[in-house]
């Protein structure tokens, strides 16, 4: 009876997760369209402007290189994929830091789709 249970609750917890990731997927779509991030990138690499997300996240697989993509994503600049120039941050709308960090943990998520 006690695994039973268990096993209803697990269950419960489990299911009740995936809306809250099907809406935090949604609201980063949201944010990424709102800071003009799809404008050149695309989940994969169907954009010749840039990188696919995908992409993005395979390079940065390791996590480590974090903090620089949010830099990135804040100042935009060139040399961060061969010839392709991410806007300056005068050129585009503002991206603060707390939303740089939310889209490029975002990103790197897309390694594991």
């Amino acid at each position: 009876m006690k695994t039973a249970i268990a096993s209803m609750a697990l269950t419960g917890l489990l299911l009740g997760t995936f809306p809250v990731a099907a809406d935090m997927h949604g609201d980063m779509q949201k944010l990424a369209e709102e800071k003009q991030c799809l404008s050149c990138h695309a989940r994969d690499d169907d954009t010749p402007r840039a990188p696919g997300f995908k992409s993005i996240a395979a390079k940065y697989a390791d996590g480590e290189m974090k903090g620089y993509l949010v830099e990135v994503v804040m100042t935009g600049g060139e040399d961060h994929w061969g010839s392709a120039t991410m806007p300056d941050a005068g050129e585009r709308v503002e991206v603060s830091e707390e939303e740089a960090e939310k889209l490029v943990d975002w990103i790197l998520s897309k390694r594991e789709e």
